[in-house]
Formats: C-alpha cells, sequence, structure tokens
C-alpha cells in the first residue's frame, strides 16, 4: 500500500473515530441532565433543554457558515488535524514491554502445614462436632478458627488428599443446602491409646501393700511382699488389666 493510500486511511478512519466521539460525549451530556430526585416528565425535563441548546448551536454554527463560507478555511484545517490524530495507528510494544507482558504472575504459595495426617483428622473431626459431615466451603473458616492460621480451600483439598480423606459430592448441613464436603463415617478411626503399665508403688486388685521394710526380688514379674512371694500375670483379654497370684513364701532381705 502507497503512502498516499496510508494517509488517506488514515484520515478516514480518525474521521470516523472522532465523529463517534462528538456523538458520545453529546449523548452523555445530554443524558447528565436527568433529575434522580424528580420522577416523570420532571425528571427528564433537563434532558429536553439539554437537547434544544445543543440544537440550537448546531443552527447558529451552520448559519453562520452559509453567511461567511470562508469561515470554513479555518474549520477544515482544525478537523483535519484532530482526524489525523485521530487515526493515528496503535504503536507495537518494545520487546522488554512485551516480553514482561509474556511473563505469568507467581503464583501465591501455601503455607506448608506442620501438622500430621493425624492431627489434621483430629481437626476435622473437631469442625465436624456432632454433625454429620462439614461442607468444603465452611471447611477453611473452621480450622482457621482452631488454629489461628489463614486456610484456603486450596491447602484444606491439599491436606484431606495427603491425610487420605476422601471427599463427598452430598453432604448435608443444617441451615445450607446439600454440597461437597467430608462426612464424618468417612474420616478414619482415631488410634488406640496405649496401654500404660502400672506404675511402681501402685497396689492392684487383691493385691496387699507393702509394709516397709520389704523389697521385691529380682525376677521379673515377681515381687516379695512381706512373707510372701507374689507373681504378676497379664490377662490375655485385657492388656490393661494384670492377676496377681501368690507363688509361696519368701526370705526377707535386711
Amino acid at each position: 500500500m502507497s503512502r498516499l493510500n496510508q494517509a488517506v486511511n488514515r484520515l478516514a478512519n480518525g474521521a470516523t473515530l472522532l465523529g463517534r466521539r462528538l456523538v458520545d460525549r453529546a449523548s452523555a451530556w445530554v443524558r447528565a441532565g436527568r433529575r434522580e430526585d424528580l420522577t416523570g416528565w420532571q425528571a427528564s425535563l433537563g434532558c429536553w433543554v439539554r437537547l434544544a441548546l445543543l440544537c440550537a448551536g448546531l443552527w447558529i454554527l451552520w448559519r453562520v457558515v452559509r453567511a461567511a463560507p470562508a469561515l470554513l478555511w479555518g474549520i477544515a484545517p482544525a478537523v483535519g488535524v484532530a482526524a489525523w490524530r485521530a487515526g493515528r495507528p496503535p504503536r507495537k510494544p518494545t520487546a522488554p514491554a512485551a516480553a514482561a507482558a509474556e511473563v505469568p504472575e507467581p503464583v501465591e504459595e501455601q503455607p506448608v502445614s506442620t501438622l500430621s495426617d493425624a492431627e489434621f483428622i483430629d481437626l476435622v473431626r473437631r469442625c465436624i462436632g456432632p454433625r454429620s459431615g462439614v461442607h468444603l466451603a465452611v471447611l477453611p473458616g473452621l480450622i482457621g478458627e482452631l488454629t489461628g492460621e489463614a486456610w484456603s480451600a486450596a491447602r484444606v483439598r491439599a491436606s484431606l488428599t495427603a491425610a487420605g480423606v476422601p471427599v463427598s459430592g452430598s453432604v448435608r448441613m443444617r441451615g445450607r443446602k446439600v454440597s461437597t464436603g467430608v462426612r464424618l463415617d468417612a474420616l478414619p478411626c482415631p488410634s488406640p491409646a496405649p496401654s500404660v503399665a502400672p506404675s511402681p508403688g501402685v497396689v492392684l486388685a487383691g493385691q496387699e501393700p507393702a509394709t516397709p521394710g520389704t523389697t521385691t526380688t529380682a525376677t521379673p514379674g515377681r515381687r516379695q511382699v512381706g512373707d510372701l512371694l507374689i507373681e504378676t500375670v497379664d490377662d490375655t483379654t485385657n492388656p490393661a488389666r494384670t492377676h496377681v497370684r501368690v507363688i509361696g513364701k519368701g526370705v526377707n532381705e535386711r
């Protein structure tokens, strides 16, 4: 395309854009005359007044040009310069700007949770409470209240996946619609508490308290109480219980 054609296209496009801008500004100026505090024809009276003023101004301009056509020698160049500026093609972005536009925005990293899987499951169980389940939309806020940290939905989902907690698609909560969440019966059962062995000095059922001066033998499970040698045997049905039986008489150590 020759330079002359490019200049003509630029003027044509600029004149079109300039005309649209003038029409848009005039329309906006007319619409701004509407009163919001009034109703009916009184509210739009200002728009009609502004439209009449606009038409009167165009009519006066036309009469002036008809009376003095020489004014077009000053109006035409001004309109041509404005159309030339409006039709300026958009500039191509420079290499650094284009490279900066292509760089993706950094993704906000989620804070790494210091909770173990068992601790996280216990938190979810506490959030569910007496209900049958909890929604995923509510779970980040509940966990945040318990831990004092900011939890997002993505962090909660990642923790659920790491802990092996399944997510159900139809969980009910009182006062809310059915949504995606975690059911109470889907949580892994808590690990049983370890059995605690009786500490020294604790007297079991059926056992006489040790009198001062008595000592126990070094044999595991056997000890001497007074003049009797007794043996403790673990209950096979209940590891937390221990049976005591008398073996015979012992000898006190001095």
